[in-house]
């Protein structure tokens, strides 16, 4: 394979990991070049020290040492750092390689050199050497431009590689805060809960004791019991282990018959109206999941509105959403290509702040202060994922809010 062709195969690498990416770069470099060892080295952070971080050797011997320091190697650092890389025809004489004659380049028969430096953004990160074993040799202006090359894309492996890490750490950071909150959340309104079934307990025994009627506080303790139900529900359906069981639903149909249930929870002054399509819409859903979506959506809709106004549910059939439709950092499912059907609920009430719009699903983040769990919309986007399917948010303060829920189409 030539050179050029090389370096475009090099272009065009995509590996999982830095260290498969440079083990493939090392050996195509030395196939090209036809020698018998190409190694990586990487300088420390006060780049008076460097490690062989991947050598290629054919199956021969492993190097004497890993590290090279310019308090050990002064006449080679100095040569090297002259310029971008070191070209040398004969190993065996060359005065830049005096500190490494008996402890390298005897006791692994190096008969040429050719080292060149590896910089990313103005920065020295390192050293491609490639070697030729037993006799010298001329490298032409083409190989030490070849080499050099290589090191720009060892270069860049360096960089996607830092980048990587630091997305990975963040992605941790990110998972650890929203972990914390989460056990606060429920730490939180478990104790609540607790604490309402101890009183209530406590009250019923006494009552026992001098023969009351205690039916009030069973009841209590009843409801409260429920209540943690319905959050332990919750929280299984943000953990994405509740059980579903989907089936063939017209959405259009299902929003109907949810419909009269609207109208017992609407405030005073708050209109519920539908504005549904008369096309089929078939989707692949659990029954019971999709009333707790409408209701979730619908009670905050109804909830953002504390001076009346109007909550519309609509449905339709559009073309799949891209991945800007939401303003949400919560990552979304890829839905099929080609139409998609289309539930929305729109609200003409106070809207969400921008700077709340890419917290709105976190698990206990809530716009509604102590009023709120935080787990309703959380519940509702773990619940549209595991459909396989794609929830947005829409709003401009002091006007409207709109969620968009797009669900696959089932065939006719």
């Amino acid at each position: 394979m030539s050179m050029r062709h090389m370096l475009a195969e090099l272009a065009n690498l995509n590996w999982p990991g830095l260290e498969s990416e440079l083990s493939a770069i090392a050996e195509r470099t030395a196939q090209t070049l036809r020698v018998e060892r190409v190694s990586i080295w990487r300088y420390d952070d006060t780049r008076a020290t460097m490690r062989c971080v991947l050598l290629w050797d054919n199956g021969l011997q492993p190097l004497p040492s890993t590290e090279l320091s310019s308090i050990d190697t002064p006449k080679y650092w100095a040569a090297f750092h002259e310029e971008r890389s070191l070209v040398i025809t004969d190993a065996r004489v060359h005065p830049a390689l005096d500190d490494l004659r008996t402890t390298y380049i005897e006791p692994l028969r190096i008969g040429a050199l050719l080292d060149s430096g590896i910089r990313a953004r103005g920065l020295a990160l390192g050293i491609v050497c490639v070697e030729q074993r037993d006799v010298p040799r001329d490298w032409t202006f083409e190989e030490q431009d070849f080499v050099a090359s290589v090191a720009d894309r060892v270069g860049f492996a360096f960089l996607l590689d830092a980048e990587r890490k630091l997305t990975e750490q963040l992605q941790t950071a990110q998972r650890m805060e929203s972990l914390g909150m989460l056990a606060g959340g429920v730490a939180h309104d478990f104790n609540n809960i607790l604490s309402i079934i101890l009183a209530n307990t406590e009250v019923a025994l006494e009552g026992v004791a001098r023969g009351e009627n205690v039916a009030d506080e069973l009841m209590a303790i009843l409801d409260t019991t429920r209540r943690a139900t319905s959050l332990t529900r919750k929280l299984l359906a943000v953990a994405r282990r509740d059980v579903v069981h989907p089936q063939r639903i017209d959405l259009s149909e299902a929003i109907r018959a949810f419909y009269p249930m609207t109208q017992r929870i609407a405030a005073p002054g708050v209109s519920v109206q539908l504005a549904l399509t008369e096309l089929p819409l078939a989707v692949s859903i659990d029954a019971t999941f999709l009333d707790q979506l409408l209701l979730n959506l619908v009670t905050n809709a109804i909830q953002a509105m504390p001076a009346g106004g109007t909550v519309t549910i609509e449905s339709g059939m559009v073309e799949t959403p891209g991945p800007s439709a939401s303003l949400s950092t919560a990552p979304q499912v890829a839905l099929p290509e080609g139409p998609c059907a289309r539930l929305a609920v729109r609200d003409t009430g106070v809207g969400i702040p921008r700077s709340q719009l890419n917290r709105i699903f976190e698990p206990f983040f809530s716009t509604k202060g102590e009023r709120g769990t935080g787990l309703g919309l959380s519940m509702v986007y773990g619940g549209v994922q595991r459909h396989g399917g794609h929830i947005s948010v829409e709003s401009e303060p002091g006007v409207s809010t709109v969620f968009n829920v797009f669900l696959p189409l089932l065939p006719v």
